[in-house]
């Protein structure tokens, strides 16, 4: 990773914030399972188990790694199913940077440099200042307790203990667990490049998220989100995609956020 990713990171999440990182421990079951024959049922359970809010606000407290460097801090998002907003929040004064995107446009704006960046896809400007490539929908069934968005079942697969493991499209993966008394939830999913599991107190929203990734071998992700104040909406508020650019703002491209060492944290 460019050092000037990492300085980036550090830049935008190492904010001195007090408070234990939240414990995400989920081991799933290991082994082949035994298949299910009635897909339509496993359908069934997977919507019983996730139904996403057309849109959500959320504070994400956040500790751990993100590509080898350590973070903490706090994120706040509003995110619907194509469009999102998203602020590193500092302890004091401006945010670190502010994220939003609507489908075909996304603005990065660092009001500390100030610097902006624009670009086509939010994916890839979250990636640049924070290290994690998700975009609106991803991110929106990632806090809602979804673990994947797109969550139409190819196949599944039964374990003891009453775990459900459901493979859906693009070949991720969703595991359930079923819940005394109640129906089951979403426990952890994989897109073969990121996992996710979740802590949960009840069957609605996760009260933690853990994101891990590896690569050859080694962990280079494995920060922890707790989340507070989570709001279901029927949309994002006005204006929540609204981003004000200060005269005299320096205009950078995404390259330069991966390369220059010019935005790094004085």
């Amino acid at each position: 990773m460019p050092a000037n990713r990492k300085a980036l990171i550090a830049a935008t999440l190492l904010l001195g914030l007090a408070g234990c990182a939240p414990k995400v421990v989920v081991q799933t079951p290991a082994g082949s399972g035994a298949p299910v024959a009635d897909l339509a049922a496993v359908q069934a359970l997977v919507a019983a188990a996730c139904t996403e809010p057309e849109a959500l606000t959320v504070d994400l407290r956040l500790s751990g790694r993100i590509d080898g460097e350590r973070v903490r801090g706090t994120l706040q998002a509003g995110v619907s199913g194509d469009s999102v907003r998203l602020e590193g929040i500092a302890p004091f004064g401006a945010p670190v940077f502010v994220l939003a995107g609507r489908p075909g446009q996304a603005v990065l704006l660092l009001p500390r440099e100030p610097a902006v960046a624009r670009g086509a896809d939010p994916a890839e400007l979250l990636d640049a200042v924070v290290g994690v490539p998700f975009g609106p929908a991803d991110l929106r069934a990632l806090v809602a307790g979804c673990g994947v968005a797109g969550r139409t079942v190819r196949q599944a697969a039964t374990f003891p203990g009453e775990w459900t493991r459901v493979t859906v499209d693009k070949a991720r993966v969703i595991w359930l667990r079923g819940r005394a008394g109640g129906r089951p939830v979403v426990v952890a999913a994989s897109d073969g490049a990121w996992e996710v599991s979740y802590t949960r107190a009840d069957a609605a929203w996760p009260t933690a998220i853990r994101l891990r990734r590896v690569e050859a071998g080694r962990v280079v992700t494995d920060a922890a989100f707790a989340v507070d104040g989570p709001e279901a909406l029927p949309a994002l508020p006005p204006g929540a995609l609204d981003v004000a650019i200060p005269a005299g703002t320096r205009e950078v491209t995404l390259a330069d956020l991966r390369t220059s060492r010019e935005l790094r944290q004085r």
